[in-house]
């Protein structure tokens, strides 16, 4: 009997570490949600001053809504490239990759990666080039 009760305790705190585990994650991605409106407001206001234009809270609160939706799919898309190759870190391909759909943003990721100062460095030391950003779970 006593062991019975044992291991229903023991699964009342694995159960409690998953929550709060879970309600971490959670906090973390409001408090990530709310620093990218933030700044997405920033831009989108510092944007329309240099053009004269002003920008109604509707459209503000869709801009940011959008930009919450596409950086989602960033990341899903490049933690499946980075798994796809094998890899559990992305790396700058991966990025080049995920902008292939917009040109001139892909064309600027490569001239950037090319001005990478570890890319400078491993390419003098001959080593193969690899700049890595972890991946977040």
């Amino acid at each position: 009997m006593e062991e019975v009760e044992v291991e229903g305790e023991e699964e009342e705190e694995e159960v409690a570490v998953v929550e709060e585990e879970d309600r971490v994650k959670e906090e973390r991605a409001r408090v990530l949600r709310d620093r990218l409106r933030i700044a997405v407001i920033g831009v989108a206001e510092s944007q329309a001053r240099q053009s004269g234009l002003t920008v109604s809270q509707p459209v503000m609160t869709a801009i940011c809504d959008i930009t919450h939706k596409f950086t989602e799919q960033l990341g899903k898309e490049l933690q499946l490239f980075a798994h796809h190759a094998g890899r559990k870190s992305i790396n700058m391909d991966d990025v080049i990759l995920a902008a292939r759909r917009n040109e001139d943003v892909a064309t600027a990721l490569k001239a950037a990666s090319h001005e990478l100062p570890d890319k400078k460095r491993k390419k003098a030391q001959g080593e193969q080039q690899d700049n890595h950003f972890l991946v977040i779970d």
